[in-house]
């Protein structure tokens, strides 16, 4: 489990990033400057900056969690409800995603500079300082004239954030059942100019063009993020600093979803999806289902794979047991086939000395005894030690070990159905 719920936390001697941890350069490198001196004028700003920053990212964070999981269950008809809140929780995207380039305006006016010039530059928001940039290049150092650059992402989140905040549009968010598309439009502009159409005035009429959703926040926070490491990568050169220490990071429990969001690919239709769906509904919410891996992690990839070959989804997930670091230690899962039940003991690691494995024997076969399993399985992810001669087999009882999901998935089953 993550340290903290959700903040901006110094590294611990020794404490190693995992899916819980979101590496920021920038408020990493400014929390560098607090803490080299935190007596200096600007040591407050700079601290206030870093931690807003981090806390913009860490409600993108709970954003992404909503619509990971509301896309990974639209399969299932009785989920059109979700579209309410997941034009809610987009607009609230783009509104926090903007918050969070506008912070880079204020940034960049403490660090580049100097105290006389800091009221003469626009600080409140990232749009006006690249434009000041675009008018004033003799006026700031060389190492900042990215900023002036035309960017189509920000051009493309601070339109939709305008016409949200300032100019009465909504967001109507489409399903086909597979993934989500979106478009923002005034309703009020195209009510009225339906009424108008009824009383037989003419009225114009626009057409929008549905956008897939997931991908194009993905474009958006990666295209941020790599703004930031732009500016911190300026900073260093105007601090004289060789490079961020890498001892701050965000960390807390929706934090997984930025890694998901990264690492996310459209879905395409397919049996799998429904699959997908059926196993998150037994999760009933995304921090169960998070704590499985999902989206991404290796045994979400092995539930999905193993349910992929049993045609459904298990009848039963336990809960997830972790011990230090996070790792999996005893997760059960049973499915129901044909009037037989099936069941699976999963573990991170397992031990092969001969005591080691004569307990967890008899520990599936009490979990089979209990739960009147027609056959059980120990998978693992590794051993250690590693078996010497003879492999898994030597074991004695069903027992897989595979690193890679789908593999570990396919002899499952073989062991299961054989």
């Amino acid at each position: 489990m993550p340290r903290a719920l959700g903040t901006f936390v110094k590294l611990r001697e020794g404490e190693k990033l995992s899916r819980y941890h979101y590496y920021l350069q920038l408020p990493d490198l400014l929390m560098d400057v607090v803490e080299r001196d935190p007596t200096a004028p600007e040591a407050e700003r700079l601290a206030q900056l870093a931690h807003s920053f981090a806390h913009d990212l860490l409600n993108l964070a709970v954003l992404a969690s909503r619509l990971l999981w509301y896309e990974a269950l639209t399969p299932d008809m009785s989920r059109s409800p979700d579209l309410v809140a997941v034009g809610t929780d987009a607009e609230s995207f783009f509104l926090f995603l903007k918050a969070a380039c506008d912070l880079f305006a204020e940034m960049t006016v403490e660090v580049a500079f100097d105290a006389g010039m800091k009221g003469q530059v626009p600080s409140g928001s990232f749009d006006e300082l690249a434009r000041w940039v675009r008018n004033n290049p003799g006026r700031i150092d060389p190492g900042f004239h990215f900023l002036a650059r035309e960017l189509e992402w920000f051009d493309e989140l601070h339109g939709i954030r305008t016409n949200l905040a300032h100019r009465g549009y909504d967001t109507l968010v489409y399903t086909d059942r597979v993934r989500f598309s979106f478009f923002t439009a005034p309703f009020g502009r195209i009510e009225t100019r339906l009424l108008r159409e009824d009383r037989g005035l003419p009225a114009r009429s626009d057409r929008h063009t549905l956008t897939p959703l997931l991908p194009f926040v993905k474009r958006l926070i990666q295209s941020t993020l790599r703004v930031s490491d732009e500016i911190a990568a300026a900073f260093l050169a105007r601090l004289g600093l060789q490079g961020p220490s890498k001892t701050h990071a965000l960390c807390g429990v929706y934090v997984p979803a930025l890694h998901g969001l990264d690492s996310y690919e459209p879905p395409v239709e397919s049996p799998r999806l429904k699959i997908i769906a059926d196993c998150l509904q037994k999760c009933e919410e995304y921090l169960t289902a998070s704590k499985f891996g999902f989206p991404d992690g290796h045994w979400w990839q092995f539930l999905i794979a193993l349910s992929d070959h049993f045609g459904t989804c298990p009848t039963y997930i336990g809960r997830f047991g972790e011990g230090p670091r996070d790792v999996l230690v005893d997760w059960k899962i049973i499915f129901l086939i044909d009037g037989k039940r099936f069941g699976i003991v999963a573990r991170e690691m397992i031990g092969t000395e001969k005591m080691w494995l004569k307990g967890a024997h008899e520990n599936l076969e009490e979990f089979g005894s209990d739960a009147q399993l027609a056959r059980t399985v120990l998978v693992a992810r590794r051993a250690n030690p590693p078996f010497a001669t003879g492999g898994v087999e030597t074991a004695g009882f069903p027992l897989v070990v595979a690193d890679q999901a789908s593999v570990a998935a396919r002899e499952a089953f073989e062991l299961l159905r054989k």
